[in-house]
């Protein structure tokens, strides 16, 4: 088996190679878009620049915990989205005990979700597929239009106007459907994304749990607006769970060359 780098890796020259000979996609027709969302690109700064096929999303100070209450863990993490047709690629790494290396791919490509786990680089500790991790995934790159805003421009994705402040996204790919609600502020910038697709898996089931997923403190990158701060919480029955939080540096669109690994 291979270590997980080498598959982020190989996965991101995959997706590259197929965007490079798809048709190009609009040059960021913004027209045919909800008012909010039209409001959202100007605002942050997207208008006139130039289309986006792919996305490095730059994070630091990235900390996850596997329970509610527990410690805080650091952990790096790079993460390669692709537009053409939707893929998310996420590598994060992290030492257990200090000592032990764990690594980890999260990922949805060619229709498909998993979330792969291996400790030492070779034992593979968790493999999580199937259709629930299907629908999981595709909802989490239709969220990720808080940061890599080129996703609402997608064919693949459909808008409807709930009130002044919030619209209803539904993502539908390879036979796939995925919906949430996108909240924004008086600033026009999206703050919040909450969804009933997505699983938590315990003891190999799969529960269906409400999630969010939260942007916020957004800062002037190079021109172009972006949340630093980003979060992600499942609404479980004990009560609220936020399990990720981490730092947005930059954003990089159409640079598929990772520096960090």
């Amino acid at each position: 088996m291979l270590p997980l780098k080498k598959v982020f890796l190989q996965s991101i020259n995959l997706a590259g190679q197929r965007c490079a000979y798809a048709a190009p996609a609009d040059l960021n027709s913004f027209e045919s878009l909800p008012e909010l969302l039209k409001q959202f690109f100007q605002r942050c700064g997207y208008s006139g620049t130039e289309k986006a096929e792919c996305a490095h999303i730059k994070w630091k100070n990235a900390a996850i915990r596997f329970t509610a209450g527990s410690k805080w863990k650091s952990m790096s993490c790079c993460q390669m989205n692709f537009l053409c047709r939707p893929v998310r690629l996420a590598y994060m790494s992290m030492k257990m005990y200090g000592l032990v290396p764990v690594e980890a791919l999260d990922k949805f490509q060619d229709g498909r979700g998993s979330m792969c786990v291996k400790i030492l680089g070779m034992f593979t500790v968790n493999d999580v597929k199937g259709k629930e991790m299907d629908q999981a995934e595709l909802v989490t790159v239709l969220a990720e239009t808080m940061i890599v805003p080129h996703y609402a421009l997608q064919k693949y994705i459909t808008w409807e106007v709930l009130g002044p402040f919030s619209l209803k996204g539904m993502i539908s790919y390879n036979g796939i459907t995925a919906a949430g609600i996108f909240q924004f502020n008086s600033d026009h910038e999206c703050t919040q994304f909450r969804t009933q697709d997505r699983y938590m898996t315990k003891n190999n089931t799969y529960l269906q749990t409400p999630w969010t997923a939260t942007a916020k403190n957004y800062v002037n990158r190079n021109g172009i607006r972006i949340p630093s701060e980003f979060s992600a919480i499942w609404h479980t029955s004990q009560g609220d769970f936020e399990y990720f939080k981490g730092e947005i540096e930059a954003v990089e669109f159409n640079h598929t060359a990772i520096a960090e690994l």
